[in-house]
Order: C-alpha cells, then sequence, then structure tokens
C-alpha cells in the first residue's frame, strides 16, 4: 500500500473501483437481477463519447446486439467467468472512450469487440477445453486492451 502525506495507508483507487464493481455485481445477483450492460442514452453523465454512440443508429444497434450476446454469455459460462467478461468490457468500454466522438474509431472499436466476442462463442461451441480457451481468449484480449 502507498503511503500518503498524511502517513496513514491508502487503498490504490483500482481496488477501489474492482470490490465496488464486484460488490455491486453481487448484489444484484443476490436480488436475481442480471445488471444491464447497455448504454442508457437517457442518462444525464453521458461523456462525448457516449452521446455519439447514441445519436447514431448504427453505432447504437451495435451496443445493443453485443449488450445482447454478453447477457446470453451469462447463461451459458460459470459465474467466474462472467465477472471476467464483464471486467473485460468495462476496459474495453474506457478504451472506448478514447475515441471521444469520433465515429470511425469507434465502428472499428465496436468491430474489434465483435470479433472478440466471436472467439468467445466459438470456444463455447466447439472446444473440448472450454474453461481454457475461455480464460486464454480473455487473457490475449486484456493483454491488447493494456497496449
Amino acid at each position: 500500500m502507498d503511503r500518503g502525506h498524511s502517513g496513514s495507508a491508502t487503498m490504490p483507487k483500482w481496488v477501489g473501483k474492482r470490490f465496488a464493481a464486484y460488490f455491486g455485481f453481487a448484489l444484484a445477483c443476490l436480488a436475481g437481477a442480471v445488471p444491464a450492460v447497455a448504454l442508457d442514452c437517457a442518462a444525464r453523465w453521458l461523456d462525448e463519447t457516449e452521446i455519439a454512440i447514441c445519436r447514431d443508429p448504427q453505432l447504437s444497434r451495435s451496443d445493443d446486439q453485443i449488450t445482447r450476446r454478453i447477457t446470453g454469455f451469462s447463461r451459458r459460462i460459470s459465474f467466474g467467468q462472467y465477472l471476467s467478461l464483464r471486467h473485460w468490457h468495462a476496459l474495453w468500454s474506457e478504451e472506448r472512450s478514447h475515441c471521444n466522438s469520433e465515429r470511425a474509431c469507434l465502428a472499428a472499436s465496436y468491430r474489434v469487440q465483435v470479433r472478440f466476442l466471436d472467439r468467445l462463442q466459438q470456444c463455447l461451441d466447439v472446444s473440448q477445453q472450454r474453461r481454457a480457451c475461455f480464460r486464454g481468449t480473455l487473457t490475449v484480449q486484456h493483454e491488447a486492451l493494456r497496449r
């Protein structure tokens, strides 16, 4: 842990964010609801990227399709795998925000996500080593997002 100027121990920001995300997800599961990943275009706190997505019918449709695919995956994978998928989706959303309102960049970002979800679908459909394939695909994509 880092030491602040006051001499007290502080928790890194990413730890708090992850804890909050996992805690919120756990509460939603206890309530019997699967948290939505869809972009809420009626929300007041939308950033520039999200506004661009909401204003473009094709990008908005792509976002809805990806949401439905992730929801479909949630019925076929374990809880831990689902948490990994949600974490990946959050990282991708952060990466997507670097596009700002550039439509070409956003469209390319959605194409990359669709290809990734296609690879996960293939892991679930044909691989005898589903768990290893799923984990490997997530790891490769996670490393690509870091670059």
